[in-house]
């Protein structure tokens, strides 16, 4: 009886034996972004973005009478008070900002055939000229079609 149970258990193992299907290897291009000059800039790649275009960072810092919208550190769009006129680079072209409307804890600012909208603030205490605050998404609509930016900051240093 004893030397039957071994057998029946490697009846049984060899029995149950999985198929397998073979691995296909899965390429994917080169995604990540090179700097070939000075001038350019890299491009935010983020998983949450639903993919209908692509917002480019400029090289733009805060100044008093500007507000600029960053991500990770990098300016999306800005617009500035003093010339009444911002910028939105998406998928490498200039869309013109040239309204901004600032009202409790929201933003929208608009341009030609280009809207943004960051509503819910989270804002912090004044330092120093600027008010500082967190919006968990912003919403960039551009010919019909919307983009959600997440976790997008804003530096908003008003001139009067």
């Amino acid at each position: 009886m004893k030397i039957f149970l071994p057998i029946i258990a490697l009846a049984v193992l060899v029995s149950c034996k999985k198929d397998v299907e073979p691995v296909t290897q899965v390429s994917k291009q080169n995604s990540a972004n090179t700097i070939s000059d000075s001038t350019t800039v890299l491009n935010i790649e983020n998983p949450e973005y639903s993919g209908v275009f692509n917002v480019i960072p400029q090289n733009i810092s805060a100044e008093l009478g500007r507000a600029i919208f960053t991500q990770e550190g990098k300016t999306l769009f800005y617009f500035d008070q003093n010339s009444n006129k911002g910028i939105i680079k998406i998928d490498g072209k200039d869309y013109a900002l040239d309204r901004i409307d600032f009202n409790e804890n929201n933003y929208s600012l608009y341009g030609n055939n280009v809207k943004i909208e960051a509503t819910n603030g989270d804002f912090k205490d004044t330092t120093g000229d600027c008010v500082y605050g967190d919006f968990l998404e912003v919403k960039v609509t551009l010919n019909g079609k919307t983009l959600n930016i997440p976790n997008i900051k804003v530096q908003d240093c008003p001139n009067f």
